[in-house]
């Protein structure tokens, strides 16, 4: 997967850990109980059916996933590498989307332990992109050093041509009322009122961080359960369910898979210990729901500062595919209005 497919896929866990020497124990908390996230708050239209511009896209795809899912042809394993595959490039194919990744688990550096929590809110079109990314270590004994690296707020802001990243001012509180990280204040990053096409984010190497890529074919798991099945929602749109983990031995023997995984955390001899998916996909070929169960181990990092580290996390991702929720985007607007 990524980081979540002659089919091109790079499994990488989206459990990115930005590189900071600045102490941030201003931003720790201790949480007694994490609080389910209504992701009806940020995504009004998460559980509709992709909208009819959406769907025209999807009807331009030759090879979608109604067709790989009926190839006699292949196995389950061939089929599940190569719809993942799809549906990484359909994300670069729609029209527009949405999606909110909520990502807890634990994580250990060197000696010290603690719990992290990854949040991620991106709206994408071909003229904006609003990324809002937020890492907040709870219930940890990490040090400075170590906390600087597990710990950012960006919000990348693509819109009328221009990029501008804001960076946190204030330190990032966990809402225990809404299960959601917050920042109250903002502050300008260097890179500031940059030329851009919000169209440069939209390609499959972006893509593949959203959940799922590998670099090699045979990357399921054919020793564990691989389910494939066709589900009906409430209001009678199909959907395709995809229960399967990825073979960790072929993950590991893969230097793209190795190198992306490194890439993505910071890190170096990374490999991955375990990683069991449930994928739900839209009949018309759109990821609708990804639900990740995964763990790597190696060295976190840089220069002359390296930690033994690992990780084991537990993932949501839920999709919209409505122009009101990409068009949706006056929060980061105000935010950053008040810093020009």
């Amino acid at each position: 997967m990524k980081k979540f497919l002659s089919v091109t896929l790079v499994l990488a866990i989206a459990l990115t850990l930005s590189l900071s020497f600045v102490a941030c124990k201003g931003d720790s908390q201790d949480v007694d109980k994490l609080t389910e996230i209504k992701y009806e708050t940020l995504l009004a239209d998460y559980l509709a059916y992709p909208d009819a511009a959406n769907d025209a896209k999807m009807d331009t795809i030759e090879r979608n996933v109604t067709q790989i899912y009926n190839d006699s042809s292949l196995s389950d394993a061939q089929k599940i590498a190569q719809i993942m595959d799809r549906i990484t490039n359909n994300e670069v194919e729609c029209a527009y989307f949405s999606y909110f990744r909520n990502q807890v688990g634990e994580t250990k550096l060197g000696n010290n332990h603690g719990q992290l929590i990854y949040q991620r809110l991106r709206k994408q079109s071909d003229t904006l992109k609003d990324d809002t990314t937020i890492k907040l270590p709870i219930n940890h004994n990490f040090g400075a050093t170590e906390t600087g690296f597990v710990t950012s707020a960006d919000i990348r802001y693509v819109n009328d041509g221009k990029y501008n990243r804001m960076t946190k001012k204030s330190d990032i509180v966990y809402n225990k009322e809404t299960g959601l990280l917050e920042v109250a204040q903002w502050k300008k990053h260097s890179k500031w009122n940059i030329d851009e096409d919000a169209k440069w984010s939209r390609s499959y190497s972006e893509a593949r961080k959203t959940c799922v890529n590998w670099s090699v074919e045979n990357i399921v798991d054919t020793s564990k359960t691989i389910s494939m099945d066709i589900k009906t929602d409430a209001n009678g749109n199909e959907y395709y369910e995809l229960i399967f983990s990825v073979n960790v031995d072929v993950a590991n023997a893969d230097s793209t898979t190795t190198s992306r995984l490194e890439e993505d955390n910071s890190g170096k001899n990374m490999r991955y210990n375990y990683c069991n998916l449930t994928v739900e996909i839209w009949k018309n070929g759109l990821a609708k729901r990804y639900v990740i169960d995964e763990s790597w181990s190696g060295k976190i990092g840089a220069a002359i500062v390296w930690y033994e580290g690992s990780a084991q996390s537990k993932s949501e991702i839920v999709f919209s595919y409505s122009k009101s929720d990409v068009d949706n985007y006056a929060k980061t607007d105000a935010i950053y209005q008040s810093l020009k």
